[in-house]
C-alpha cells in the first residue's frame, strides 16, 4: 500500500482554520491573471521568508495518466486534480521577470542537452499553458526564504553525479504513452521528477514538502494532502511559526459515479 498517511489532527481540524481558501476564476479569467490575485491574495507580511510552488491539472491524455497513476496516493482513490508541480519564482512581486522550474516528462527540443542540465527547465511566466490546457491551478507559499531555494537549483542542476534526475524522467514517460510493459511508477516507489526535485530541495533547506508519505513517493497531490491535511504537523515543527498557505482553484475533475 503506498496511500499517503493523513495526520490525525486533519480529522478534527476544521478546513477554514488553515490559510488554504478556494478561489474562484473571475469572467473566464486566464491562468496568468488567476496566478497574479493569488499571489497578492496572500498578503504577505515579510515575502522573503516565502517561497512558491505551482500546481497545475490537465485534461488531455497525458495528464489524465498521470492523475489516475496518483489515485493511489488517496484514501478515496479518485483521480488527483494534478498533474504537474514547479518552482515559481517571483521577485518581491515582479511578474515580469518571474518563471517556473520543472522537470518536465516532455523535454523542449530547444533546450540544452537534458543531462547537463539534469533535466531542469526554466519557463518565463508568461509562457505558463493557458486555462484550456491547465484547467486547475493552485499556488502554494511555503516558509522557506525563496533565496535558499533558488541557490539550491543551482546546485541541483549540477548535481546528475549524486543524483541523476534523468533517469526518473524515464519511467513516467514510458507510463503515460503505455510504452511496452510499463507500469504505474508510483508502484516502484518511483516519485514524478518535478515532485522528486522540489521535495529533495526543500528537505535540504529543512521543511517536509510531503509529511505522511515516502520521500520516494512524492508526487503533486502529496503536497497538496500536505498543506490541506498537516498544518497541526507544521504548527509544531515550524521554527519562525509560519504555515503554509495555498489558493487554488479547480476547472476539471472526472465524472465518476458510483450509484
Amino acid at each position: 500500500m503506498i496511500k499517503q498517511t493523513l495526520s490525525v489532527q486533519s480529522f478534527t481540524q476544521s478546513f477554514s482554520q488553515s490559510d488554504v481558501q478556494k478561489l474562484d476564476r473571475v469572467n473566464r479569467e486566464p491562468n496568468l491573471e488567476w496566478l497574479k490575485r493569488a499571489y497578492h491574495s496572500f498578503a504577505l507580511e515579510n515575502v522573503a521568508d516565502w517561497s512558491f510552488i505551482v500546481l497545475a491539472g490537465g485534461k488531455d491524455v497525458a495528464s489524465f495518466r498521470i492523475r489516475v497513476a496518483q489515485s493511489h496516493l488517496r484514501g478515496d482513490m479518485l483521480p488527483s486534480f494534478w498533474s504537474e508541480c514547479a518552482f515559481f519564482k517571483i521577485e518581491q512581486g515582479d511578474f515580469s521577470t518571474a518563471s517556473f522550474f520543472n522537470l518536465p516528462l516532455f523535454q523542449p527540443a530547444t533546450a540544452s542537452y537534458a543531462p547537463t542540465r539534469n533535466g531542469l527547465i526554466e519557463l518565463p511566466f508568461k509562457q505558463l499553458p493557458t486555462q484550456k490546457d491547465y484547467p486547475n491551478l493552485a499556488l502554494l507559499a511555503i516558509p522557506v526564504a525563496q533565496a535558499k531555494i533558488v541557490a539550491s537549483l543551482d546546485e541541483y542542476r549540477k548535481s546528475r553525479v549524486s543524483y541523476d534526475a534523468v533517469e526518473n524522467i524515464l519511467p513516467w514517460l514510458a507510463f503515460v504513452w503505455g510504452a511496452g510493459n510499463a507500469v504505474n511508477p508510483l508502484m516502484q516507489h518511483k516519485g514524478f521528477p518535478s515532485a522528486m526535485m522540489l521535495n529533495q530541495i526543500y528537505a535540504a533547506n529543512g521543511f517536509d514538502l510531503a509529511p505522511g508519505v515516502n520521500a520516494n513517493l512524492s508526487a503533486p497531490e502529496t503536497f497538496w494532502s500536505g498543506v490541506k491535511h498537516w498544518q497541526d504537523y507544521y504548527s509544531k515543527t515550524q521554527e519562525n511559526g509560519l504555515l503554509p498557505k495555498a489558493r487554488y482553484v479547480l476547472g476539471h475533475m472526472y465524472d465518476i459515479d458510483e450509484n
